[in-house]
């Protein structure tokens, strides 16, 4: 495992995957969706939620859960090699990586996409616009 720091704090990133990486913590959203990530990734994650907070829509709207079991990782991984990522390089099991919500519409979608470049956020997978990897790339 190494560490990375951030600007919001240390991540760990690598190694074989395992479901208890430091500092993983959980966000309520809303009442049916919550957020897991490495406390660093929650915090730039959060910081580009307010940037594009409205009265109306105060949460980036994220599909799924972000955060996958190295398990379920791997029945996925084991279904489609093509579409999903091995566990042991999956950001989604390392608290690292987000689904964002396409059905947003393409102006929310941009001012999103700019809120979590500018809080250091990537999107990494090519063909999948919606998924986005904090600091480190994959």
């Amino acid at each position: 495992m190494t560490a990375y720091q951030t600007q919001y704090g240390t991540v760990y990133d690598g190694g074989v995957c395992k479901d208890d990486y430091p500092n993983i913590n959980l966000y309520h959203q809303t009442d049916q969706r919550i957020v897991k990530l490495q406390g660093p990734a929650l915090r730039a994650f959060k910081a580009a939620e307010a940037r594009v907070a409205t009265r109306r829509k105060k949460h980036l709207l994220i599909t799924g859960i972000g955060w996958r079991s190295c398990a379920l990782q791997r029945e996925l991984w084991m279904s489609d090699s093509n579409r999903y990522a091995n566990p042991d390089g999956s950001k989604h099991c390392r608290g690292l990586a987000i689904d964002v919500d396409q059905g947003q519409g393409t102006l929310r979608l941009r001012t999103i996409h700019k809120a979590l470049l500018a809080e250091d956020w990537h999107q990494s997978v090519p063909g999948e616009p919606w998924h986005y990897s904090y600091h480190v790339v994959g």
